[in-house]
């Protein structure tokens, strides 16, 4: 044992005699006995003796500095694992969203409005879905371990808790998606294993347990994102502005809009539904993309495209795997069993018995899935074999080895049979046409799953068939409204000419002509720009909000002078131009240009002034701040002025080189070229002003429409087509207005009639008809695909039919096949036939 006073190193070591053993470590400790040996075997009183001390107090020296420093370094260690203990917290409570966020009230207050109407939405198409059914089939899933698939590190997925087994069943996934601290979970299954059924039961268990003032679930198709240019928030942002439309309204500071504000506060829990649907050369930046953002999420795969997306990395960063598994023989056919009259029972009792005997068979392997006993239940089950003809099935023809030898054969047979068997009610040459028409959609939506009716004919028409189309409709509305003004207006102005409605049935379709052309060209330069998106808005003129007396002026402020700015400007200019190409003196040109100016100004300026002071656009969550109603006139208001005029010009320079020429031609006579092209350009400089002015003023009275007339794919398009017509209306008073201050005050009323309805009525028509969503719906979808045989005459009714029937389900405002296997097969059989 160690004498009083003295320590033993760490290590256990005997330190040299005589010498304490402090705790400074083994080189020290020899030193110390190398200078005491030196000591000994000297003289006494040497000045090695003094050496000796100095050392001695130099070693002591030593050893306080190496403790000090053991200490130090001990509470710096301690420090740094309380740093990292803190940041985890941190991390956690960043990610414990529905449980720490506050939100401000009025966000809070627009989540709970987006929740109520999402429930009531995802309720309706559970049922038509039959999701909620009272027996559903019973689809488990067990965890996915690194062993197994690239995943992030578990100390990453899980934080400091213990890493838990995540196998559950189908009405469990909200709450195992609870469990992982960090929200993130991915669902891996082959084609029709239950994926798409996974996410809806668990946006509908969250939205039915939810807590006001949290997070929305909702689910997004992944194969609409452009990873080009959004990233996940960008796109969440957009999907839930088309989908919500009255979410598009601006906030207080008038940067972002209610739908960004929510993806920014967290208040959306997104369910990505089919990452495989993202293009095979996208998916590793898509990974990089979910990886990168902060949202928790469930995200939906097919096994093998995820996992060539995620090899050789961490995989998703902080989410959970789960992989669904196959059904057994007992529940397959215990499903069908319950699907089917009792007579089909011995059936169904001899396919189980193939079935049990022969897992990895062809008939084993098929029905191993939802969707494909899901479709056995629809084909071979009650409603299959209760139809006649084709349509009628039963579940003895799956016994059937020399047709059904492979797995392939079976499930194609079930998906080929689905619509006979839902169209079971209709004769057998109406169902070989309906295949027709399903085939041809799923060949136009290729890659996509999304089928927006504004897009139908977009990808399977060709651009300069589509250009003819468009523009052939819309020449045909405005020369026909041409014909009608000139044989009405005609009498007025001159003595009847011989044949003159031969002449107006010859300048209406020469205008025709002109106008398509024009409208064509127009068409080929927005074709698939935003901008003929379903604009999701209605204007409001009577009965819109009431803004504050604040509010109303500055709105009013601000569209007064932005209006005022835009008229004075363009109005100058025509009235110069007009001066100097009719060879008018400069005096005279200056004050014709200043009083254009002045009178076109203030006339776009009160106009626009009161439109946007008291319009239908506010915002109905916060109170625009003065630099956010600058700033939204600008966003939204400004690039209408500049579209609109410079549109405008174009047509009006077009329309007015040929009118003069045609009616000279029908009536006799006619101006030289000169005067026709200087008449053209200073037409078009007083035409443009007037159709940016509509144009812009249609904006200011708009609002976004109410949540009870969104989502649905119908609703959207007959919102689209009504603010078309309000468009046009908007254009025939606004060119009623201006007309009258040229034609009408001085007398002359068959121009100033002439003017408004062709200016005003005909030109909202045809640009409503060639320029917006609902107008090139109804050019490509509603005449040019049914005349070519492509689709029925009522594609609305035929939409809305296979919605009812199953084939087709809503995701927000558009459409999509009821599942990715059904489009591939019908899109295969289509590119086959």
């Amino acid at each position: 044992m160690a004498e009083d006073g003295e320590k033993r190193p760490a290590d256990g070591s005997q330190a040299p005699p005589g010498m304490r053993a402090e705790q400074y470590g083994d080189g020290t400790m020899v030193v110390a006995g190398v200078i005491r040996e030196l000591k000994l075997s000297l003289p006494p009183k040497g000045p090695l003796d003094e050496l000796v001390a100095t050392t001695r107090g130099l070693v002591g020296l030593a050893d306080g500095l190496v403790v000090r420093t053991h200490a130090l370094t001990d509470r710096t260690r301690e420090l740094a694992a309380t740093v990292a203990e803190f940041t985890q917290a941190i991390d956690r409570l960043t990610w414990e969203i529905d449980e720490f966020v506050l939100v401000p009230d009025d966000l809070a207050r627009v989540a709970d409005k987006l929740a109520g109407a999402l429930h009531g939405r995802w309720q309706a198409e559970g049922k038509e879905r039959g999701i909620q059914d009272p027996d559903p089939l019973p689809v488990r899933w067990h965890s996915v371990h690194a062993d197994q698939l690239e995943l992030d590190h578990p100390e990453r997925i899980w934080g400091d808790q213990a890493e838990d087994d995540l196998s559950g069943r189908l009405d469990e996934i909200a709450e195992v998606h609870r469990r992982l601290p960090y929200r993130r979970l991915v669902v891996l299954g082959p084609g029709g294993s239950g994926k798409s059924v996974l996410g809806v039961r668990f946006v509908l268990r969250r939205l039915e347990h939810r807590r006001p003032g949290k997070p929305v679930a909702e689910i997004f198709g992944l194969g609409s994102w452009n990873l080009a240019e959004d990233s996940l928030e960008d796109w969440l942002s957009r999907q839930l502005r088309r989908d919500q439309p009255w979410l598009a309204e601006v906030t207080a500071d008038g940067r972002t809009t209610l739908a960004e504000e929510l993806v920014n506060w967290r208040l959306i829990l997104p369910v990505l539904d089919g990452f495989d649907e993202i293009p095979e050369p996208l998916r590793a930046r898509a990974r990089e993309l979910l990886s990168e953002s902060s949202l928790p999420y469930v995200l939906t795969s097919r096994r093998e495209e995820y996992r060539t997306a995620v090899a050789d990395s961490r995989g998703l960063h902080r989410a959970a795997v789960v992989e669904l598994a196959e059904l057994s023989p007992d529940d397959a056919v215990e499903y069908l069993r319950l699907r089917s009259s009792r007579h089909a029972t011995p059936g169904w009792n001899r396919v189980q018995t193939e079935m049990e005997g022969n897992p990895d068979g062809p008939l084993g392997r098929a029905l191993s899935t939802p969707l494909m006993v899901d479709l056995a239940a629809i084909v071979h089950g009650e409603r299959g074999t209760s139809g006649a003809g084709k349509a009628a099935r039963g579940p003895a023809e799956l016994l059937d080895d020399e047709r059904f030898g492979t797995r392939e054969a079976i499930e194609d047979d079930l998906l080929g049979g689905f619509l006979h068997a839902v169209y079971r009610d209709r004769p057998a040459e109406h169902r070989e046409r309906v295949q027709e028409w399903y085939g041809y959609l799923a060949h136009h939506l290729g890659d996509s799953s999304d089928l927006k009716w504004w897009e139908l004919g977009g990808r399977t028409v060709s651009r300069p068939v589509r250009m003819v189309v468009v523009g052939t409709v819309a020449g045909l509305a405005f020369g026909l409204l041409d014909t009608l003004a000139v044989w009405s207006l005609m009498p007025f102005v001159t003595p009847r000419p011989p044949y003159w409605f031969a002449a107006a049935l010859l300048r209406g379709a020469c205008i025709a002509l002109l106008t398509g052309t024009a409208f064509g060209l127009m068409y080929a330069v927005t074709d698939g720009s935003a901008a003929v998106e379903p604009s999701g808005v209605s204007m409001r003129f009577l009965g819109g909000t009431r803004p504050s007396r604040r509010m109303f002026t500055r709105r009013l402020a601000v569209g007064t002078g932005g209006g005022f700015g835009f008229g004075s400007v363009t109005w100058l200019v025509a009235g110069l131009a007009q001066g100097f190409l009719t060879g008018t003196a400069l005096v005279p040109t200056l004050l014709l240009g200043l009083l254009n100016g002045l009178a076109g100004g203030l006339l776009s300026g009160l106009v626009l002034g009161f439109a946007y002071g008291g319009g239908g656009g506010g915002p109905a969550v916060r109170r625009l701040r003065l630099k956010g109603v600058i700033r939204h006139f600008r966003r939204v208001l400004g690039p209408r002025l500049a579209i609109g005029y410079a549109g405008a010009f174009m047509c009006a320079f077009v329309f007015w080189i040929g009118g003069p020429l045609v009616t000279g031609l029908a009536v006799g006579g006619g101006p030289g070229l000169k005067t026709v092209l200087a008449s053209a350009f200073v037409s078009g400089l007083e035409y443009a002003p007037v159709f940016g002015l509509a144009y812009a003023l249609a904006a200011a009275l708009a609002a976004p429409v109410r949540l009870d007339s969104t989502s649905a794919p119908t609703r959207l398009l007959r919102t689209d087509r009504t603010a078309v017509m309000q468009q046009a209306v908007v254009n025939t008073v606004v060119f009623g207005a201006v007309g009258w201050l040229f034609y009408g005050r001085v007398g002359d009323v068959p121009d100033w009639l002439f003017y408004t309805v062709e200016g005003g009525l005909g030109t909202g028509i045809a640009y409503g008809l060639a320029l917006t969503a609902w107008g090139r719906w109804v050019a490509l979808s509603r005449i040019w695909l049914p005349l070519t045989g492509r689709l029925p005459r009522d594609v609305n009714g035929f939409l809305k039919d296979a919605h009812r029937r199953g084939v087709l389900r809503h995701s927000g405002a558009v459409y999509q096949f009821r599942h990715a296997r059904l489009k591939e097969h019908l899109a295969r059989t289509y590119e086959e036939e």
